[in-house]
């Protein structure tokens, strides 16, 4: 067993995804940061770094007749998908896309829509059920969306992306990039929930004027976040609500709009994050306009880009959508705060007006241009692209541009790349040096980087710098996963915990937060330059944070443990259903019975209330408790709950209904139908061993010795004590605390005393041989 005090500091450095964070967050392998959108996942549908392959087999020899004429009304047509070797029977296909579809004529390289659970409401392929094979009309390069959406989801919540090869039965329909569908699954994976409302801006299909009935003009104002008035029969003329679990998510839609229009500059730090995102909209327009996105708000004003109102945070943000566009010839020239000065884009032209908003969103855009748009970085990951589809975009025979064209594109994106981050970095806003922050740590009272206690504030100190002085240093703190931060000031005059006084060492506490809480914290330097120019620490703030969890208390009482367990049980024992689960042994070690109604059990110290006993759970006394760990909390059943152990080593605690740990294990690599067990039972440390289920772990040992084979004395003992063994000479023994936490160990021969004056009060466990005694050690005042 891991000994308590390791447990209790490495609460907050162990990388997991507890408290059921959104899959596309994560913390980092350093515990120190909690970071969104920057993972590959190796292997799965949308990894980067594969092409997968897709048949598509349709029944009917005039399948592409059937699927023309099904385009306009969105009908899908049954089909048999085939994805590298695995079938998928009953899916949906129609034909997608606006300009992608009209446009390329009467050439078969159309853009697909899958719908997986067409015919069966459980097909799904790494729990996505609706996908997008596009044609990459207008981009002549192939890579182009697959690229620019790898590079902004380190910034903004956007899709994923790869490459697949197409067949139609069985036919080569060449190469098609696979992007990611905005719709609930993707909210799941980047918000608290995805039980908010989600938008399309453009007019709903069928109205006067809607896709591909004629739009008027870009940036008229309709669909750019405008406020229209207090009619929301206006706003439903120019966004599609794609779904909504929100209560009259029109009015809130229109209140965010007023409130963005009517709102004094002066106020508006005040008012509107009570309504919007306001840094996930600054990191939305950064990217927009960094990579020349025509298919975007920040050309069009009013379509091609969501709208999501977050349940969670009750704030809006625009999502990024369609970037088959990007990197847009005429975008080359667009000025950092490009359509600012157009009123009809209101998240510039107001935005940007508010000076610290304004000092944010360069501060965004900075580290945009040096981690995703350094064309050394750019070049490097387009030309890995390039060779992994090149031969197919040779070979594709339904691609709607040349082979030469393709070799053209990629070449130009690259100097596309080169010369418009030579043109921003030009700019005199984004040319200004910003502050340098360094040595950010936080502490507790239990040490550097370490989890506090309930009753514990948290010292949070950065160096900072600027040629021009520091005009003031923020440090930015939230008590949960979601929501909007506290601005507090940080102090450097040697009384904050920073140091001497002007030293450029900044300090500002973190008030002490319950048990469980999550702490995200950021800091801001502000330099003393006209400008006042902000830099932040992480530089990806508020998507990538400092991050800690408050620890828990260990419980003053040990009469309920962890006895035993099983973490890959395939014939030991059966549950009551007659099924072989992983299963999880409680002792009461009192002699009275044990109520445990809502105490909890969790395989993830950062979700501590994971699996909450049931009301009027009673363990009796010296009794054990059986709880099959199988993922299936049965309504009928209080021995159930709701995760499994892993075979190959994880972490199991037991919390009392104050959440305080009662006990707790650290496990490495199981073996298939042994147990874990103490021994000796009930306080020993773990050991693997033919499983006691519901019993006595200790069945072979003698634990009551004979004294005059075995003395241990004085006990109580207030320095030491002497072990005397009358019948074997070199015997082992080892002294545990009644954690678990062994404090010695060694051999005696006849008699060996035992000098304990520096070991803390409290109860030992001594195992000599299959001896076991306890003795309790009390310090005299």
């Amino acid at each position: 067993m891991k000994i308590i005090s390791f447990i209790l500091c490495a609460f907050a450095i162990t990388l997991s995804y507890g408290q059921n964070l959104p899959s596309e967050w994560h913390i980092s392998t350093d515990g120190k940061r909690l970071v969104a959108g920057t993972i590959n996942k190796e292997g799965s549908f949308y990894d980067s770094t594969l092409v997968q392959n897709v048949n598509l087999q349709f029944s009917q020899t005039n399948y592409w007749s059937l699927l023309t004429n099904n385009y306009k009304n969105k009908i899908e047509l049954p089909a048999t998908m085939t994805l590298d070797g695995k079938v998928f029977e009953g899916v949906g296909v129609r034909f997608k896309g606006n300009t992608s579809y009209n446009n390329v004529q009467n050439k078969d390289k159309k853009s697909f829509n899958v719908t997986l659970d067409y015919t069966d409401a459980s097909l799904d392929v790494d729990g996505y059920s609706t996908l997008n094979f596009n044609n990459s009309f207008e981009d002549e390069s192939f890579l182009r969306e697959v690229f620019y959406l790898h590079q902004i989801r380190k910034h903004i919540p956007a899709a994923k992306a790869n490459f697949i090869h197409l067949s139609l039965n069985g036919l080569d329909w060449g190469l098609y990039p696979n992007v990611q569908q905005i719709n609930k699954d993707f909210y799941k994976e980047w918000f608290k929930n995805n039980d908010g409302a989600n938008w399309r801006a453009d007019k709903p299909a069928g109205s006067i004027g809607g896709p591909g009935g004629g739009m008027p003009g870009w940036g008229d104002g309709t669909g750019g976040l405008n406020y229209l008035g207090n009619d929301t029969l206006v706003y439903q003329k120019y966004y599609t609500l794609k779904y909504s679990e929100i209560e009259d998510p029109w009015t809130k839609l229109a209140k965010m709009t007023e409130v963005l229009k009517n709102t004094p500059i002066s106020t508006l730090p005040d008012e509107m994050p009570k309504y919007l995102d306001i840094d996930k909209t600054l990191w939305f327009l950064a990217c927009e306009i960094i990579f020349g996105d025509d298919d975007s708000y920040v050309w069009k004003g009013k379509m091609d880009y969501f709208v999501y109102l977050d349940e969670a945070t009750n704030q809006f943000s625009p999502i990024e959508f369609d970037g088959n566009s990007s990197f847009f010839n005429g975008a080359a020239t667009w000025g950092v705060f490009y359509n600012e000065s157009n009123v009809n884009y209101p998240l510039l032209n107001i935005m940007l007006k508010v000076p610290e908003w304004r000092q944010r969103y360069l501060a965004h855009f900075r580290t945009i241009l040096q981690q995703s748009f350094d064309p050394t970085v750019c070049n490097a990951l387009i030309d890995n692209y390039k060779n992994q589809i090149d031969a197919l975009v040779q070979s594709d025979p339904k691609k709607l541009y040349t082979y030469a064209q393709f070799n053209s594109e990629v070449t130009s994106i690259k100097t596309w790349i080169k010369n418009r981050s030579t043109f921003l970095k030009s700019n005199a806003e984004v040319n200004v040096p910003s502050p340098v922050i360094s040595d950010v740590n936080y502490s507790s009272p239990s040490g550097l980087w370490t989890a506090p206690k309930d009753d514990e504030s948290v010292l949070v100190t950065a160096q900072a710098s600027h040629t021009n002085g520091i005009k003031e240093i923020v440090l930015h703190y939230d008590n949960s996963l979601y929501g909007e931060f506290t601005p507090t000031l940080m102090a450097d005059d040697g009384l904050h915990g920073d140091g001497a006084d002007n030293d450029g060492l900044y300090g500002a506490n973190i008030p002490a937060q319950e048990v469980g809480k999550w702490v995200r914290f950021y800091i801001e330097a502000r330099a003393n330059n006209n400008q006042h120019t902000v830099s932040y620490s992480p530089v990806g703030a508020e998507h990538d944070v400092y991050i800690y969890q408050i620890a828990p208390r260990q419980s003053s009482t040990t009469s309920l443990v962890i006895n035993e367990f099983m973490a890959s049980n395939v014939t030991n024992v059966e549950d009551e259903l007659g099924s072989y689960e992983d299963w999880i042994e409680l002792y009461n070690t009192t002699n009275e019975d044990k109520d445990v109604s809502g105490f909890y059990l969790t395989d993830t110290r950062t979700n501590p209330d994971k699996w909450k006993f049931a009301q009027g759970t009673v363990i009796p006394a010296f009794s054990y408790f059986i709880v099959w760990a199988d993922e299936d909390s049965k309504s009928d059943s209080i021995h159930h709950c709701n995760f499994k152990l892993s075979k190959s080593g994880e972490e199991l605690f037991l919390f009392n209904e104050n959440l305080e740990i009662l006990d707790s294990i650290v496990f490495d690599e199981q073996l298939t139908d042994l147990s874990y067990a103490r021994s000796p039972n009930g306080f020993g440390p773990f050991k693997i061993k033919e499983s006691t289920f519901n019993g006595n772990n200790d069945v072979n040992l003698v634990t009551n010795p004979d004294r005059d084979n075995l003395l241990i004395y004085p006990n109580p003992s207030t320095k030491g004590f002497t072990i005397r063994s009358t019948s074997i000479d070199d015997l082992p023994y080892e002294i545990y605390t009644i954690f678990g936490q062994s404090v010695e160990r060694g051999n005696i021969s006849a008699e060996k005393y035992i000098d304990a004056i520096d070991w803390s009060s409290g109860l030992y466990i001594i195992h000599v041989g299959d001896y076991v005694q306890k003795i309790e050690l009390i310090h005299e005042d």
